[in-house]
């Protein structure tokens, strides 16, 4: 999810200095200049932090920037904490912030707690979508990461079909299931050792793949989370790899959704 995707909202910072941190990005500017105050230069003006919270802004380069996923979120979160709070230096008695940075840190930390709140509860109660129906198959042992996916797909526009999202109390587990792969445009199959053993993950993938073949056109999109042997039927496929980065998987699985879309409707 490059800058070109992004109006304003959440970014992680992925070059230069501050590389690692996320904000809120506001707006662009371009009067900058360069280092020898001669030619003016585009640049995001980025917050860190609620812009009513921050101190100020930081103009950031705009191919420094990305639009932020679940993934980013969590570990920042994780790394924010070791970094400020009354419980970072009980963790670490030998850390050493400025006030001025613990400051800076608790504003991007509030920010980073805010938008990864709105994002769950948007995943989780939203109806409202214009993106494509996508039910994610997966083994209930690679729950987290199956989230993870569904949140940023909601947070691109898609809707997506997660079971513990979609299926109520006192529905039936098979017709709800049945429902959502029959009006889904695109079945992701989260695949690791666990998904391979599962009977339910097999008949849901394998429901669409037939499909696939019968209208020719491309429904499974295989999403390898874990080395494992791969079906017969997928070994052909080429799958979106979150085995070492999830940024880079979820990004292909957006740029094939988007790509395939554009072909059905040609």
């Amino acid at each position: 999810m490059s800058i070109d995707d992004i109006y304003y909202g959440p970014v992680k910072v992925v070059e230069g200095p501050l590389a690692g941190r996320i904000g809120y990005y506001d707006d662009d500017d371009h009067d900058f200049e360069d280092e020898d105050d001669e030619v003016g230069f585009a640049v995001a003006i980025v917050y860190f932090g609620d812009p009513f919270i921050a101190r100020g802004y930081y103009p950031v380069p705009a191919s420094f920037i990305r639009a932020v996923t679940t993934e980013d979120l969590l570990r920042r979160r994780e790394e924010l904490h070791d970094l400020c709070g009354s419980y970072a230096k009980v963790r670490n008695p030998k850390l050493k912030i400025k006030k001025k940075d613990e400051f800076n840190y608790l504003a991007e930390l509030h920010y980073v707690d805010a938008v990864l709140v709105d994002r769950m509860v948007n995943a989780r109660y939203s109806t409202e979508s214009s993106g494509k129906k996508i039910f994610i198959s997966h083994s209930s042992k690679d729950k987290t990461t199956a989230r993870w996916i569904g949140t940023d797909l909601k947070a691109a526009g898609h809707t997506p079909w997660f079971d513990e999202w979609d299926i109520r109390v006192g529905e039936s587990i098979p017709e709800k299931i049945s429902e959502g792969l029959s009006s889904a445009d695109f079945v992701i199959v989260v695949l690791s050792e666990h998904a391979i053993q599962s009977k339910w993950v097999e008949r849901e993938w394998q429901a669409k793949y037939w499909s696939e073949v019968e209208k020719g056109r491309i429904h499974v999109l295989p999403a390898l989370l874990r080395d494992c042997e791969l079906p017969e039927l997928l070994k052909m496929k080429k799958y979106a790899d979150f085995r070492h980065d999830y940024n880079n998987g979820i990004e292909d699985l957006l740029v094939a959704i988007d790509s395939l879309s554009k072909k059905s409707q040609e």
